[in-house]
Parts: structure tokens; C-alpha cells; sequence
């Protein structure tokens, strides 16, 4: 007969402590991999996002270049979107009047395989 003081964990116990184990693993891992689809998200974004005000200050610069200004041959429509490190990147400047609409438009491939675009918009002065 056993002592009390030569108790131990049964095999039982063993395995019920494992699989709780297991399980807490499996959504720590399950949530590490949306965070790092998150993360890469985000960080294309804010490249995106300063892609884009870069090109807004470039097309100021150029409509006030000249005077009267906005007649620069630099400020005008893309002809065709570049791709640069994965974000695409194409442009808008309406022709007429004295505040000229400016749309920037960039796109990038998140990590599921969908495309994610935004358009930034501005009005320049001339």
C-alpha cells in the first residue's frame, strides 16, 4: 500500500494537461499569424500612404513653377501607373480652372492574394 506522501500525477491527468497545453499553443500561433498579416498590411500602407503625398508635393512644386502657374508639361496625368517595390502608383490633374483637382490612386497585393488601393485627393491652387 502507498503512502499519502508518495502521491503522484496518474497518466490521466498527464494527458488532460498536455492537450490544454496544445490547445493554448494552437491559438497563440493562430493569432501570431493574423498579427503578421496585419503588420504586413499596415506597413504597405504607410509606404503607400507616402508614395502618394510625394507625388502630391512633386505636382505642387511643379504647378507653381511656372507662371501663370499650373502650366508646367511635368503637371499632368500618369499615361501609365509605375510600380515601384511592390505598390503601383498613378495619378489624376484635372485640366481647367483655377483649383485643379488632383487624385493619386495607389494599389498593392496584401498577403492573401487580394489588392488593396486608396486615392488620395487634393485641390492645387493656380
Amino acid at each position: 500500500m502507498k503512502a499519502l506522501s508518495e502521491r503522484g500525477l496518474t497518466l490521466v491527468e498527464i494527458l488532460v494537461a498536455i492537450v490544454i497545453l496544445a490547445i493554448g499553443l494552437l491559438v497563440l500561433a493562430g493569432g501570431s499569424i493574423v498579427v503578421t498579416r496585419d503588420l504586413t498590411g499596415s506597413g504597405l500602407a504607410t509606404v503607400a500612404t507616402a508614395r502618394a503625398q510625394a507625388k502630391l508635393d512633386e505636382l505642387r512644386v511643379l504647378a507653381a513653377s511656372t507662371t501663370p502657374d499650373c502650366i508646367a508639361a511635368g503637371f499632368a496625368s500618369s499615361g501609365s501607373a509605375q510600380t515601384i517595390n511592390k505598390i503601383t502608383l498613378s495619378w489624376f490633374v484635372a485640366t481647367a480652372g483655377t483649383q485643379r483637382e488632383v487624385r493619386i490612386r495607389t494599389s498593392y497585393a496584401l498577403p492573401q492574394g487580394r489588392t488593396h488601393v486608396d486615392t488620395l485627393r487634393a485641390n492645387i491652387g493656380c
